[in-house]
């Protein structure tokens, strides 16, 4: 039963999804779904089946990033050698100008994440 709710001031609570279901898995490749966006924040879902970053290729982001793994597992490696393996629950801070890549989910299992992203602020 999908029920909204109405608060006192007229807006409505909905359900607007659900983390674990309706998820593309695409062996290889990693998908991005932009789950909200809202001022300076962006939520977005990430799925990865057996992907890592290619040899080179670093993310270097103006935002600053506060990620969740989900499911399965991932190991993130820095520009200065450093790595951080993954598992379920484990959360990672990534400061805007960080650079880092995905160097490893598993090939045979999915590894779900949720990654915060807002303006990084430099005062």
């Amino acid at each position: 039963m999908h029920m909204d709710i109405v608060s006192a001031d007229g807006g409505t609570m909905k359900r607007t999804g659900n983390l674990f279901e309706e998820v593309s898995q695409a062996q290889g490749q990693e998908t991005y779904e932009t789950l909200l966006e809202c001022g300076s924040v962006r939520i977005e879902r990430i799925v990865s089946f057996g992907h890592a970053s290619q040899e080179g290729l670093w993310y270097d982001q103006a935002e600053d990033e506060w990620v969740v793994l989900l499911e399965g597992a991932a190991i993130l490696e820095d520009a200065e050698g450093a790595r951080l393996l993954l598992k379920p629950g484990d959360t990672v801070w990534l400061p805007a100008g960080l650079k880092h890549r995905v160097a490893w989910t598993p090939k045979h299992n999915r590894t779900l994440w949720l990654a915060v992203f807002s303006q990084h602020d430099s005062r």
